[in-house]
């Protein structure tokens, strides 16, 4: 059976969520290799871009928890040379085209079971749990604004990306200050705000 995405996995991270969507997309596609013939050419290249994408995923991944101060950082970078030691040893070790399809289909199931919907939703409970503490300290506040509450969306020039802007960057960009993707080098600007719902 093929887990599909679902928003229920979200973490509240464009670029973060986007790459999960991707990696379920690429999970998919190792389930369907299993009863489809296919050339070890066509299997290396998906086995290729699962690897390249999964290892993008993790640097990108390891900077949001560093970013929002993740307790737990250590052991979760762990996890991830855990995974890639996987790929690199299912890649040394095939023995043939269907050894190589169970074994994919083994990590991509694995992966997305155990880490995505495991240890990447403890991320969004830190996240989510930081936002309602940072609420409950600054409720007496007469200044407080409901803004810990909200993501922003950031665009750039790079195509498709979107970065997920920390409230306390938000306000300092809304105040004149320039922040540039470290990708194009371009300034980033607002292309929306989502309410988190509570």
């Amino acid at each position: 059976m093929v887990i599909e995405w679902d928003d229920a996995y979200s973490i509240h991270n464009a670029l973060i969520d986007a790459q999960h969507k991707k990696l379920f997309l690429l999970a998919k596609e190792a389930f369907f290799m299993l009863n489809q013939r296919v050339t070890p050419d066509e299997l290396r290249e998906i086995l290729v871009e699962f690897f390249n994408y999964v290892k993008e995923h993790f640097h990108d991944e390891e900077e949001y928890m560093e970013k929002i101060g993740y307790p737990d950082l250590p052991a979760h970078k762990k996890i991830h040379r855990e995974i890639t030691n996987s790929l690199v040893t299912l890649v040394k070790g095939v023995k043939d085209v269907n050894d190589m399809k169970e074994k994919l289909h083994f990590i991509a199931k694995k992966w997305l079971l155990e880490h995505i919907l495991k240890e990447d939703m403890k991320i969004e409970r830190f996240r989510r749990n930081a936002i309602m503490g940072q609420q409950s300290a600054e409720k007496d506040n007469v200044n407080f604004c409901d803004i810990s509450s909200a993501i922003y969306y950031y665009g750039c020039a790079c195509s498709g990306r979107l970065h997920d802007v920390p409230p306390d960057v938000h306000r300092r960009i809304e105040k004149g200050e320039k922040f540039r993707c470290k990708t194009c080098k371009e300034n980033i600007y607002l292309v929306k705000v989502q309410k988190v719902i509570q």
